[in-house]
C-alpha cells in the first residue's frame, strides 16, 4: 500500500536559522506527518497529508527572517512507509555539503530582554542566543550546522536547556547554540599582572566599568575575536590606546549603547538605523552632529565623521549599558596584525596594550573583524569598506555558477595581498572569505593559510584551478606549494576589479560596458604600475582603452607613504615644491624622477599629491589617509553649493592629463582660493573626464571599482553629473577596494577563460 507522499527540497541560507523547528511547527499546524532534516543541499522534507501544496507555499511566505530561500522544489514520490507523526530527523553523518554557510547574527530583542531581566535565569549571561541570533560561522568547525559540528558541542545542555531545546513552543526549540550560565560559556576578569577578579557576571561587568572610568584599557573577548575598549570621553585614555596600539591617526570605532544615544551625537538616517538593527549590524561611518563629551579629536583626528557601532552581541550590550557612556571598540590587535581570538594570543600580543582582560571559554574557529559600511551623504549610496562579520562568507551566485562552471571545477582565487580575501568554489556555491588583511604581516599570512585550510576541511576539497594576481611577488602565492594536481591562471589586478563589478551587478551579458577602475597600485607590466584605468567590455573582450596619464614611479612603498613625493613626480620637479624637501632629498628625488623607467597611472597617488598641495602636509600612517582628508574638505565645499569648475574645460584628450590638472590646482592654490573649493573642483573635473571618455566610446553603461570609489563625494558627484545620461553601477555587496579582487579573479576566469 502506498500513501500520498511529497518530497520537498529547499536550498539557500536554511541551516542555523531555525528552519527545521519552523517547518516542524508549520507541519503540525497543517496536520502533516513525516520529517524535516538537514542534508547536503539544505533542508529536505518528507510529508504525508492533505494541503501539502499550501504548506509548501506557506514555507515561502512565513520563512524565518534570518533565512533566505534561493531554490525549492516539491515532487510526489512513491513510498510504502507510513509516518505516525512529524519529527525533526537527525542529519546523516559525513555529508558533503553544497549550501551557503550561515554568518553570525546580532542578538535579537527577545534574548536581549532576558539578559537584562533580573528574574530571568540568563540575567547578565552574555551568550544568550536562540534560533534567530548568535554566533554561527565564527564557531563552526564543519557543516551541516549541528551542535556537534560547532565549538558549542563541549558545553553539554543542562536539564533546563534540554527542555527548551525539545519544546516546540519555545524560542530555543532545536537551537544549536542553546546554553545558560549553569551549563554554558564562562567569563573571567584578570589584570595584565595575572590577578583574577572573583565575582558574578554582574560583579565582573561592574568592576570593568569602574576600571574604564579610571581610564583603563580593556581587552574584551567578543563572539568573533577580541576588542580593545576604553572610555571614549576620556582624551587621555584614547591617546594612551593610540600610543600602545601603535595607531597614530586611523579613526577608532565608537560603541554607543543604543540608537537614542547615537542620535544625540551623530547625524543618522532611518536607513542607517535599519542597518544598525539588522542581523549583520555593521559599523557605519557617519557624520558627527554634536561632539558633546566625546574625545573626538583623539578618536578621529582631522575628520568630521566617526565609525559608529551598535551593541550587536550580549557582551557589547552588557558593557555599553553598564558603563553608560560611549566606548572605543577597536580590533584587538597591534595595527596591521590580525584580530586576536584565543586567551594565549590575547595575553601575549595585547599584554602591552590592555590593563585588564575579559576572557571567556568560547573557542572562536573563524575570527572576524567587524564589517564597516557608509552611505554617501546626498544619494545614500551604500559603500562597503570592510566585508566581514555578519556578511561573510556567502555570496549568492549559484545560478550563474552552475551555468558557467559546468565541468564543476574546484577553484581557489587567491585575491590580492592588501585587504586580502580569497574565494573558493568547492561545489555549486561561491564562498568569499571574511576580510583577512595585509599579507605582508607574518601573522596575517598565517591567518590566511589557516582559513584556507579550514575551508578545505569544511568542504573536503582541493583546488583544481588556482587563480592569482599578475604580480610576481604577492605573498599569497606562497600557499600554492601546499597543493598538487592543479592548473594556475594569472589575472591582472585591475581587470579583476572590473570583472568583480561585472559579476556583482550581473553585467556579463551587456553589449558594452565602460569600467572605471581607480585605486592605489596594481601590477600592469614590468615598467608600468596601473591605478587609474578605463576598460571597455565589448564582444566578450576586456580592453584597456584609456588611463590616467602616467607619471614617474620611484622608491616603491615610500611613495605611497609620503604624498610630497607623488606631488613632486606629477609636477615633474616643480620648484614650487622645493619647500617640502631638504637639500639631500631634493637632489635624490628629482634625479630619480628624471631617470625613472617605471611609470604609474595611480589615481590613489594623484589624490595624495592633490591633498598635499592643498595643505595636508603631515606624514601618512594608514592607506587612504590623505584622500580621506581631501574628501572631507571638498565635501564641506560641496555642501556650501559653490559653482563647479572643470579644470579640463574645452580640452581634448585620450588619457586624463594628470600634469595639466595638477598645474591648474597649484595655480589655484597660489592665487589664494579656498582649498576645499579646489578639492571639490578636482573631484568634479575627474567626473567630467569620465563623461568625455564615455561619450568618445559611445557607452551608456558605466561600472566603478577600485579603492578610490570608497570616496562618497566622488560617488555623489558621479550620480549628479552622469546619472541622467548613463546607467551607473557601484559595488554594494562587496567593497570596491582590493577585498573584491578574489571574486573578480573568479568572474574573469569563468566568463573570459
Amino acid at each position: 500500500m502506498t500513501i500520498k507522499t511529497f518530497e520537498i527540497h529547499i536550498s539557500g541560507r536554511v541551516q542555523g536559522v531555525g528552519f527545521r523547528p519552523f517547518v516542524f511547527n508549520l507541519a503540525e499546524e497543517f496536520q502533516l506527518k513525516g520529517y524535516v532534516s538537514n542534508d547536503e543541499l539544505g533542508v529536505v522534507i518528507l510529508c504525508q497529508g492533505e494541503n501539502v501544496e499550501d504548506f509548501f507555499k506557506e514555507i515561502h511566505r512565513r520563512n524565518p527572517k534570518s533565512s533566505e530561500i534561493i531554490f525549492s522544489k516539491i515532487k510526489k514520490i512513491e513510498t510504502t512507509e507510513i509516518f505516525e507523526n512529524f519529527y525533526i530527523k537527525p542529519t546523516e553523518k559525513n555529508v558533503v555539503i553544497d549550501i551557503p554557510l550561515t554568518p553570525d547574527f546580532a542578538t535579537c530583542q527577545s534574548c536581549e530582554n532576558e539578559i537584562f531581566d533580573e528574574k530571568n535565569p540568563r540575567y547578565f549571561y552574555p551568550f544568550t542566543t536562540c534560533t534567530q541570533c548568535g554566533p554561527r560561522y565564527s564557531i563552526t568547525k564543519k557543516f551541516p550546522f549541528e551542535r556537534e559540528n560547532t565549538v558549542i558541542e563541549v558545553f553539554k545542555m543542562c536539564p533546563n536547556c534540554l527542555a527548551e531545546y525539545r519544546n516546540p513552543d519555545n524560542v530555543r526549540f532545536h537551537s544549536q547554540t542553546n546554553s545558560c550560565p549553569n551549563c554554558g560559556i564562562q567569563i573571567w576578569l584578570k589584570d595584565n599582572q595575572g590577578e583574577e577578579f572573583k565575582g558574578t557576571n554582574k560583579d565582573i561587568f561592574e568592576k570593568l566599568t569602574e576600571e574604564l572610568s579610571k581610564g583603563k584599557i580593556i581587552a574584551l573577548k567578543n563572539t568573533a575575536g577580541y576588542l580593545l575598549m576604553c572610555d571614549a570621553t576620556n582624551s587621555e585614555a584614547v591617546s594612551e590606546l593610540r600610543k600602545r596600539k601603535r595607531r597614530p591617526t586611523k579613526p577608532f570605532a565608537v560603541l554607543f549603547s543604543g540608537i537614542s544615544i547615537m542620535q544625540e551625537y551623530l547625524e543618522i538616517s532611518e536607513l542607517q538605523i535599519q542597518h544598525f538593527k539588522s542581523s549583520e549590524s555593521p559599523i557605519i561611518v557617519t557624520k558627527i552632529k554634536d561632539k558633546k563629551d566625546l574625545a573626538f579629536d583623539e578618536i578621529s583626528p582631522n575628520m568630521n565623521s566617526v565609525g559608529a557601532m551598535f551593541p550587536y552581541s550580549g557582551m557589547l550590550k552588557l558593557i555599553s549599558k553598564t558603563f553608560g557612556k560611549p566606548l572605543i571598540a577597536t580590533s584587538g590587535n597591534f595595527h596591521g596584525s590580525p584580530i586576536c581570538s584565543t586567551t594565549e594570543e590575547a595575553e601575549q600580543i595585547l599584554g602591552k596594550i590592555a590593563d585588564f582582560f575579559l576572557h571567556n571559554t568560547l573557542e572562536i574557529h573563524h575570527p572576524q573583524d567587524d564589517s564597516v559600511i557608509k552611505f554617501s551623504p546626498k544619494h545614500q549610496q551604500k559603500i562597503v569598506f570592510r566585508r566581514s562579520r555578519g556578511f561573510a562568507p556567502n555570496y549568492f551566485f549559484a545560478e550563474e555558477l552552475i551555468e558557467l562552471n559546468q565541468e564543476k571545477k574546484k577553484i581557489l582565487s587567491l585575491g590580492g595581498d592588501l585587504k586580502n580575501t580569497f574565494t573558493v568554489v568547492p561545489n555549486n556555491h561561491v564562498y568569499i572569505s571574511e576580510y583577512i588583511g595585509d599579507l605582508a604581516n607574518f601573522e596575517t599570512y598565517e591567518r590566511f593559510e589557516k582559513t584556507v585550510k579550514s575551508y578545505q576541511k569544511i568542504f573536503n576539497f582541493s583546488p583544481e584551478i588556482i587563480l592569482k594576481d599578475l604580480h610576481p611577488k604577492y605573498e599569497n602565492q606562497n600557499i600554492i606549494s601546499k597543493f598538487s594536481n592543479f592548473q594556475t591562471q594569472e589575472i591582472q589586478h585591475h581587470k579583476a576589479h572590473f570583472a568583480s563589478i561585472l559579476g556583482e551587478k550581473k553585467l556579463w551579458n551587456k553589449e558594452k560596458v565602460l569600467g572605471i577602475v581607480w585605486d592605489g597600485i596594481g601590477f600592469g607590466t614590468s615598467d608600468e604600475i596601473w591605478g587609474g584605468e578605463f576598460f571597455l567590455f565589448k564582444n566578450q573582450k576586456m580592453d584597456r582603452v584609456a588611463q590616467l596619464e602616467n607619471f614617474a614611479w620611484i622608491l616603491g612603498d615610500k611613495m605611497s607613504k609620503s604624498p610630497k613625493i607623488s606631488a613632486l613626480s606629477i609636477s615633474e620637479n616643480s620648484e614650487d615644491l622645493k619647500f617640502a624637501f631638504d637639500e639631500n632629498e631634493w637632489k635624490i628625488y628629482t634625479n630619480l624622477i628624471e631617470k625613472s623607467e617605471v611609470k604609474t597611472s595611480s589615481m590613489g597617488r594623484f589624490f595624495d599629491a592633490v591633498s598635499f598641495v592643498l595643505g595636508n602636509e603631515k606624514p601618512i600612517f594608514f592607506e587612504g589617509e590623505s584622500a580621506m582628508w581631501l574628501e572631507k574638505i571638498s565635501q564641506q565645499a560641496f555642501e556650501n553649493n559653490i559653482k563647479f569648475t572643470d579644470y579640463l574645460e574645452g580640452e581634448n584628450f585620450e588619457n586624463i592629463p594628470t600634469k595639466k590638472i595638477f598645474s591648474k590646482i597649484m595655480e589655484e592654490k597660489k592665487s589664494g582660493r579656498n582649498a576645499g573649493e579646489i578639492g571639490l573642483n578636482f573631484h568634479y573635473t575627474l567626473i567630467k573626464a569620465i563623461e568625455k571618455i564615455a561619450e568618445k566610446f559611445e557607452v551608456k553603461e558605466l561600472a566603478f571599482s577600485g579603492g578610490v570609489w570608497q570616496n562618497a563625494l566622488l560617488i555623489d558627484l558621479a550620480i549628479d553629473v552622469l546619472g541622467e545620461k548613463f546607467m551607473l553601477y557601484f559595488h554594494e555587496k562587496l567593497s570596491p577596494n582590493d577585498e573584491n579582487i578574489s571574486f573578480g579573479q573568479l568572474n574573469y576566469y569563468l566568463n573570459l577563460k
